[in-house]
């Protein structure tokens, strides 16, 4: 039986921040231990839904990654913990392996060539900014870029399962209109995430895993 294509999209910042480490004082054990946590999560829930069948996960991680034109620190330390990383044995279940070949939020999955800035040779610079009152850095345009994402594999790919690691509601809308891009062919979208969520407002049965 072939892999079933999965693709992860992960929110980079709260799976640093469930890491128990700081970022700035240690920017690739923060990424290590997160980069462990997030793959263990994804082998543990899909092995739970079919443990006989096969998939192959493609991970996608968006974030502030250039601050300006300039990478920060946490891009250069997850690109430094994929790198030495065996892919090959990344995963502990026999139907479940993972692509070597990781996505960052800051191409796109569905652009013009024409808009990837010239020296870059990305589409989105300047996620990470200084606040406006100054104290402190946000992102931008990086869960936009993250909903896009889930939405263009959705109708591109329907076949293709979708895991979503967030924390933030706001990316819940891009789930449903995914959802019933998908559903036909049988393939799932598979929310990973502590958060409890009040199924008064929210139904999310067979989506919240």
């Amino acid at each position: 039986m072939p892999y079933i294509k999965t693709t992860a999209f992960i929110d980079w910042n709260s799976q640093l921040l469930q890491s128990g480490l700081s970022i700035k004082k240690n920017p690739i054990g923060a990424a290590e231990i997160a980069f462990k946590n997030i793959t263990r999560k994804i082998i543990r829930t899909l092995d739970e839904i079919n443990s006989e069948m096969p998939f192959k996960v493609n991970l996608r991680f968006y974030h502030g990654w250039h601050k300006g034109y300039e990478e920060t620190v946490n891009s250069k330390a997850i690109r430094s913990v994929v790198a030495k990383t065996d892919f090959s044995t990344l995963s502990t279940k026999r139907n479940i392996v993972f692509d070597a070949e990781v996505g960052y939020g800051s191409c796109l999955l569905s652009a013009l060539p024409s808009r990837l800035h010239d020296k870059q040779g990305i589409h989105l610079p300047n996620t990470l900014r200084d606040k406006i009152e100054g104290r402190g850095l946000e992102e931008k345009m990086v869960d936009t870029a993250l909903a896009t994402d889930i939405l263009v594999t959705a109708y591109a790919e329907p076949t293709t399962w979708i895991i979503a690691a967030f924390e933030d509601d706001d990316l819940i809308p891009s789930l449903f209109s995914a959802e019933a891009a998908i559903h036909r062919s049988g393939s799932r979208i598979l929310l990973i995430g502590l958060r409890k969520r009040s199924k008064n407002f929210l139904k999310l049965d067979n989506i919240c895993v």
